[in-house]
């Protein structure tokens, strides 16, 4: 599996009782992102279908300019199974035979059907995309293991645990395609106007929207930079809709757990016969509230 960046380790806050059934199983849990507790996980800015009427204005000005103004312009018709851009080829060769106001008339009087067929690309386009989103998991990790806000939000108020999980190149663990999440004041916007335009004309085809999923998928609102997150996503149509998935990983990968600094001593014991049966090779550490600063400090126990 290649690498997408150079870490050898990331973090995972969880439960107690998560901490307990990964330790039992070594297995993680991939998620749907729509069970995500940020709702604004896993949007993108698109068309509208309030801007439909607009955008149909845009595309019949664009083919104008195309066909009659722009000589360095041309149609792809390699990639063009339904023949638009051979009749757009077509229709510039004959251009000097074909005035442009009978076209912008011709165009004029099909402008509903444009519109009405736009709108149906826009709600099949968003539908697929929906569905994309249910059938994808993705596993969220972190940079660092003592931040106290993702400790009391994901480790239920530091009565939870941390893993450290070791992406190591020779096991080819998931940890090693992992990817960097962007902060952003805006959606990311998975193809501009004037983008989509020049696909539908057959002048620049968009072959990277695989690419452009993964700007979605890790991307996220300005206020949530403090975790310093990293993700990877999975997607197939085999997996169940919205349910969440577990995969076993290899012992060598769990490097450590890191006990929170209010987790009930009977939890500490019962982790701790688990990792002594199941994973005897890991690094038990125990958190602890820093005495003159708001820090966590770390004691190791085995």
């Amino acid at each position: 599996m290649p690498r997408f960046h150079s870490r050898d380790h990331f973090f995972k806050y969880v439960t107690k009782d998560a901490a307990k059934l990964i330790i039992n199983d070594h297995k993680l849990r991939w998620s749907c992102p729509l069970d995500f507790n940020d709702p604004f996980d896993h949007q993108f800015a698109f068309i509208d279908e309030g801007r439909i009427e607009v955008f149909t204005g845009l595309l019949t000005h664009r083919i104008q300019e195309y066909v009659w103004d722009r000589n360095d312009i041309q149609f792809n018709v390699t990639d063009d199974p339904f023949g638009f851009g051979q009749i757009l080829t077509r229709l510039k060769q004959m251009k000097n035979l074909i005035p442009r106001e009978e076209f912008l008339r011709n165009t004029e009087a099909i402008l509903p059907q444009m519109i009405d067929s736009g709108r149906r690309a826009t709600a099949n386009f968003n539908e697929e995309t929906r569905l994309f989103v249910l059938q994808t998991r993705v596993m969220c990790l972190a940079e660092e293991n003592d931040n106290l806000l993702m400790w009391a939000h994901y480790s239920a108020s530091h009565t939870g645990a941390v893993f450290k999980l070791k992406a190591i190149d020779d096991l080819d663990v998931p940890f090693l395609v992992a990817r960097k999440v962007r902060y952003s004041r805006e959606y990311p916007v998975l193809v501009t106007e004037e983008e989509w335009i020049n696909h539908l004309l057959y002048v620049n085809r968009i072959m990277n929207i695989g690419e452009r999923h993964i700007d979605l998928f890790c991307t996220k609102g300005i206020d949530w930079s403090y975790e310093k997150e990293w993700r990877i996503s999975i997607n197939s149509e085999d997996y169940p809709l919205r349910e969440a998935i577990y995969f076993r990983e290899p012992p060598e990968v769990f490097g450590a757990i890191y006990l929170g600094c209010h987790m009930p001593q009977e939890d500490k014991e019962q982790i701790m016969e688990l990792a002594n049966q199941s994973l005897p090779n890991m690094e038990i550490w125990q958190a602890k509230q820093g005495k003159r600063t708001y820090n966590i400090e770390f004691e190791q126990v085995r």
